[in-house]
């Protein structure tokens, strides 16, 4: 039986809220409209018809070919769009309350896995206490557990009955040779005491959530085993929502608000392949919810060249079996790097990362090729800024097709940025903060942009040959210094 629908967030139940949801679906839509105008009215201002040029003939032929780089992210950007228009990012959660007061039949539990190498034991400590606390207040006892694989001893974790700390020997080694983060996954399978019927919520060891999340993967999971019993899909799918990294404590505020496209990449191509049950282009390694019988079906043991992102070889492993995905419409909290060396190592790593996923003969081709091309693309992306700069240096007359392809493609980019913004950030939280974060949000695109790109250089240069961990803990000394200097910005 399906959770009853006084659990779904039914806009019929009132008039004004109808009216309200209609109202800002209609803004929406002409936001995004307005858009689309401006990138071609961009294009079209800075096109040859505006912007002739008296350079040589030979010369502007050579410049307006290298200007086809500037096409290499649009298939990226018309991706993202297109799930802008067709799923709207602003549409409230689908579960806001408990039907009579009381969640619906889950016949396994809910088991939140953080996972650490041990080298942050205050943060782990925190936030176990913190999530115990919000679980207790949200969910019955019995209906949740809360585990922390580590590759270390962790002091300070609660010494409660729901709480177990599964740590990884030294000596533990997988028949498939898997390491770092697979590894220790994959020593859960074997060591918790995690039943086939249970959930696992993947955990990095700075994630947080709320309530509202906590109710959201409940229902997702109670629906899933529902439909699965009822032979109306073969396995659980497997869930994921989005992630902000600015929405609780801002460490570097450049590298936060840098992460804005990721919070807009989850609401543009991410939600777009879960929202088909997909995963071509992998799913993130935090904020995962799948049933344990998938995940001991599919394992972590791939080997080491799936160790480096073992989260997007997972879910590229388990879509070629069968599995299905889906879009946890809520929200978790992570801090974005604490530096911007951090930064561009994260990105290097991912981008290594997914090369060997992408090169793996053990995944179909069917289920690879989307991505292959999205690395690619990624690859080469650095063209793109590189040749924005030459032309503001040296600029010739572009051809207006190309230069409304481009306008458009930049303008859609941008999108990216905003709509991260707005989903992490709140006029409520300090109006001169949220105006001053918004302009650098729009003015700093430039710099994001090289920055990533010098992700990719690094990668590209020099691939990873193992999993780089930036820093997660903030120094105590610092701490109370660091919100201090947010909270009054």
């Amino acid at each position: 039986m399906l959770p009853n629908q006084s659990l779904l967030y039914n806009p019929s139940q009132s008039t004004q809220f109808f009216s309200n949801k209609r109202l800002r679906l209609i803004i929406y839509y002409l936001v995004l409209a307005v858009i689309t105008l401006l990138g071609v009215l961009y294009g079209f201002y800075f096109s040859e018809i505006f912007f002739d040029s008296n350079k040589p003939l030979w010369l502007e032929q050579i410049l307006n070919g290298l200007k086809l780089f500037w096409l290499i992210p649009l298939p990226y950007a018309l991706l993202n769009f297109y799930s802008f228009l067709r799923y709207p990012v602003f549409q409230g959660p689908r579960y806001k309350s408990w039907p009579a007061g009381a969640p619906p039949h889950l016949a396994g539990k809910l088991i939140f896995r953080y996972v650490t190498r041990g080298h942050s034991p205050n943060l782990v400590s925190d936030n176990v206490h913190n999530a115990s606390h919000l679980l207790q207040k949200t969910l019955p006892l019995n209906t949740w557990a809360i585990e922390i694989v580590t590759d270390n001893p962790l002091p300070g974790i609660p010494d409660a009955p729901h709480v177990r700390v599964i740590e990884v020997p030294v000596a533990y080694k997988t028949k498939h040779g898997s390491l770092y983060k697979a590894r220790a996954l994959q020593y859960a399978l074997n060591a918790s005491p995690a039943q086939p019927e249970d959930w696992i919520i993947h955990l990095d060891e700075e994630t947080q959530f709320d309530a509202e999340t906590v109710r959201a993967i409940y229902c997702f999971a109670a629906e899933e085993a529902n439909l699965t019993a009822q032979g109306r899909q073969k396995l659980p799918r497997i869930g994921q929502g989005v992630i902000l990294y600015g929405a609780r404590t801002i460490v570097n505020r450049l590298t936060t608000l840098a992460d804005s496209i990721r919070v807009g990449d989850d609401y543009g191509r991410f939600r777009l392949q879960y929202e088909n049950g997909k995963a071509y282009f992998g799913i993130h390694g935090s904020y995962i919810v799948v049933n344990n019988r998938v995940e001991c079906l599919v394992g972590m043991d791939h080997g080491p060249e799936a160790s480096i992102t073992e989260d997007a070889y997972f879910a590229l492993m388990a879509q070629s079996m069968g599995v299905k995905f889906s879009f946890i419409h809520t929200v978790m909290y992570e801090k974005s790097p604490f530096s911007v060396r951090d930064f561009i190592r994260q990105r290097r790593r991912w981008f290594g990362g997914l090369w060997l996923v992408v090169l793996s003969r053990d995944i179909p081709l069917r289920q690879r090729w989307i991505l292959i091309t999205f690395m690619i693309l990624w690859s080469v992306s650095w063209l793109c800024i590189w040749m924005v700069f030459v032309n503001l240096l040296y600029p010739t007359g572009t051809p207006l097709w190309l230069a409304v392809a481009g306008g458009v493609s930049f303008a859609y980019y941008v999108t990216l940025y905003l709509i991260g913004y707005l989903r992490t950030f709140r006029w409520s939280d300090g109006r001169r903060r949220f105006i001053a974060y918004l302009f650098a949000q729009l003015f700093l695109i430039p710099v994001f942009s090289l920055i990533e790109a010098g992700g990719v250089f690094y990668g590209l240069i020099s691939p990873p040959r193992d999993f780089q961990i930036v820093q997660k803990e903030i120094e105590p000394q610092n701490s109370f210094q660091m919100n201090a200097v947010d909270n009054t910005a």
